[in-house]
């Protein structure tokens, strides 16, 4: 008998006005994950039209549909709540199988009701909502702790939980009975060349004619929490010193906030949005910089990150989520701290710790390559599918 699955997020995706929906390489590597636990899969999300798709993929093309849900996610949109509901109760019912990731307004609905409806569910932990709403507005600093609690109390009592991370959101959510941490990067290929290219060019950051430091960022761009502006901020203290350096940016997202703050602190010729990049492109993207800055108010366990450190990138993270179980204590700044994040970037204009720590991150990268981290979901998928035969 062919089982089906449904993955089920608030995304959002993205349609146009014909109605063919759109997403990244990204959806289309879920897609074909879970295939493992179904042959036929579909995702339930929000999906927003918009007019430019050029750099997204088209994901009906791949075989990929989704359940379009109403958003109901603020207080102007509750009008949308029954009907959302109602949507989601009718679809989960066909399917055999959910995948539901939280935190989400539709996934936490889900849940409910596939404890109702007695239908077979496994959760995705990703993230922490206190952190990312106290770093958020009024409203969201207002909701943090019910959403904090409501999501402890869905994770505990769930059967079977994925975490992306290998500590902080089991201590922060735990589960009562089988759970285990993967995280959801992709790491198919580890160039082994590339950490010689790299230590090669750090070698020259030695004396007094150094190379000028180049920094990135792979982050959506339009959310705060996601630090850009520390690291702005940073820039423009080093700049005062005259210490120069570049910093690029890529993502999708609207880029117009953060524009407006590299005018006000005169960064035109130090700041460069590289925009959208396709996967093979983020990695040309981290060939080219010398410094990974993940500057995050708060994280999950950040994709960017892992493929910045299989590419033997120097990496300075912030201390949100799980970005320590990543970097070494010397990488770590205290998150929303500018005057500290100018320190470390100041201590890595150095050829010594640039090549330490390219190595070290090198080393720790593989420990996230793909079919490592397949093993391992694949014999707790296998856990849970002998779950459902069972009965």
């Amino acid at each position: 008998m062919i089982k089906k699955v449904l993955f089920i997020h608030d995304g959002p995706r993205w349609k146009d006005a014909s109605g063919i929906q759109f997403g990244t390489s990204v959806d289309i590597c879920m897609f074909e994950r879970y295939q493992y636990l179904g042959e036929e899969v579909c995702f339930m999300m929000r999906v927003f039209e918009r007019s430019d798709t050029e750099n997204l993929f088209n994901l009906n093309d791949k075989g990929l549909h989704i359940i379009e849900v109403p958003p109901f996610n603020r207080p102007h949109l509750l009008k949308n709540y029954r009907k959302s509901k109602l949507i989601i109760q009718e679809s989960i019912q066909k399917f055999d199988i959910l995948v539901i990731r939280l935190p989400s307004t539709i996934g936490s609905i889900a849940v409910a009701l596939a404890e109702k409806l007695n239908i077979p569910y496994l959760i995705e932990v990703v993230a922490c909502p206190w952190d990312s709403l106290t770093n958020h507005s009024l409203l969201g600093k207002l909701y943090a702790p019910v959403s904090k609690k409501k999501l402890s109390n869905l994770v505990r009592k769930a059967p079977f939980v994925m975490y992306v991370t290998e500590v902080f959101l089991q201590n922060r959510y735990p589960n009562d009975y089988k759970n285990i941490g993967v995280s959801d990067v992709m790491l198919n290929v580890i160039p082994e060349d590339q950490i010689e290219k790299k230590m090669k060019h750090y070698a020259k950051f030695d004396g007094d004619d150094k190379p000028r430091l180049r920094l990135g960022t792979l982050a959506v761009v339009d959310l705060p929490y996601k630090g850009h502006d520390i690291v702005l901020k940073a820039i423009k203290r080093l700049k005062k010193s005259g210490f120069e350096l570049d910093y690029k940016i890529a993502g999708n997202g609207d880029f117009s906030q953060l524009s407006m703050l590299i005018e006000r602190y005169e960064l035109q010729n130090n700041v460069h949005y590289i925009g959208v990049l396709d996967h093979k492109e983020v990695f040309n993207f981290l060939r080219d910089i010398d410094v990974y800055v993940q500057p995050s108010r708060t994280e999950g366990m950040p994709r960017a990150l892992i493929e910045a450190m299989s590419m033997g990138c120097a990496c300075i993270g912030s201390n949100a989520g799980g970005i320590p179980e990543l970097l070494q204590e010397e990488a770590i700044f205290p998150s929303k701290n500018v005057k500290a994040l100018v320190e470390k970037l100041k201590a890595f204009n150095n050829k010594n710790l640039l090549i330490e720590q390219c190595k070290v991150n090198f080393i720790r990268a593989k420990d996230y390559q793909f079919y490592k981290l397949e093993q391992k979901r694949h014999a707790f998928y296998d856990t849970f599918l002998n779950s459902i035969d069972g009965k």
